[in-house]
């Protein structure tokens, strides 16, 4: 069985990546520059540059072919395009040459498989798609929240916990603790700020993502969640304005703790602090309809 993923390498890229070294280094590149830009090693660009013209293919012979080599050599040479946007538009003309074009083509004829005229399998269906801009709007708005908490510098470092500070949300409709995206690695502090090790994924931040996955089927509005360090004088600037709950100690069975608050409980409560142990911290979750929310209720209270 091969699939479109791997004929996309052989028949695209690397076809794409000789191609572009080639035409940068007629417009004056040198070889480490070539590099840079294809994300390669010196000698890979020295091996590109030796090797014979290669045989015209159902991809490299397409004028469109040809003609995003040139104008991604033009965009290198006159324009400071960062490399993201140059990945977007090979991205895109990538797209364009799967959907009925030669990459399709070449995959049909590489695999035994009957597919049909209007065969679509590698393309997302309108609701997988509208599934995948729901996680992405959420992994962006909660990185954005972040950001705006750790630009306050040493305010918002005093509220991260000793373990790291977890900071989590729950994408639209999703019911599922595959549906909440964290922060591999937490939120840490280093000189007393606050610091983004890794971008938000999905399927992070468990605890946090269990108690916010009852809390949604329970009715409650909130989205987000994030843990703060558990002292007396953040919990009081927090309940001045939230209603909360306390746990007696370190929670270690969420399950059967969520169990013991009734739904109309779960629908108001906006903090919980957990009441740490012995080698436990203690911690605050703080919850809101959606991460900036939280962000700015924080960067209100704490100046």
């Amino acid at each position: 069985m091969h699939f479109i993923c791997e004929i996309v390498p052989s028949s695209f890229l690397t076809p794409l990546r000789k191609a572009l070294a080639q035409e940068l280094a007629n417009q004056g590149f040198v070889q480490i520059e070539i590099a840079q830009v294809l994300g390669v090693s010196q000698p890979v660009v020295s091996s590109y540059l030796k090797e014979p013209k290669s045989p015209l293919s159902p991809i490299t012979s397409r004028p469109a072919f040809k003609e995003l080599v040139c104008n991604l050599a033009l965009r290198i040479k006159s324009d400071p395009t960062p490399l993201l946007d140059l990945m977007e538009i090979i991205c895109q003309e990538c797209q364009q040459f799967r959907t009925a074009g030669p990459l399709c083509d070449i995959h049909r004829k590489k695999t035994s498989l009957a597919f049909p005229p209007d065969c679509n399998i590698c393309f997302p269906s309108p609701g997988q798609t509208e599934v995948f801009n729901q996680r992405l709007q959420t992994t962006r708005e909660l990185f954005e929240a972040a950001q705006i908490l750790i630009n306050t510098g040493e305010v918002f470092g005093q509220l991260i916990p000793e373990i790291g500070c977890q900071f989590v949300s729950l994408a639209e409709n999703s019911q599922t603790l595959a549906d909440v995206a964290g922060f591999p690695g937490r939120i840490i502090k280093i000189k007393g700020k606050g610091r983004i090790v890794s971008s938000p994924e999905f399927q992070h931040g468990f605890t946090l993502a269990q108690i916010l996955i009852y809390f949604r089927k329970h009715g409650s509005a909130h989205k987000s969640v994030i843990s703060l360090r558990n002292t007396e004088e953040i919990l009081e600037t927090l309940i001045s304005e939230k209603f909360f709950v306390k746990t007696k100690e370190a929670d270690k069975n969420w399950e059967k703790t969520l169990k013991t608050f009734s739904t109309e409980e779960i629908r108001k409560i906006e903090v919980i602090a957990d009441g740490g142990g012995v080698g436990l911290e203690a911690i605050l979750y703080l919850f809101g309809k959606n991460p900036s929310e939280i962000a700015e209720f924080l960067t209100s209270k704490f100046r």
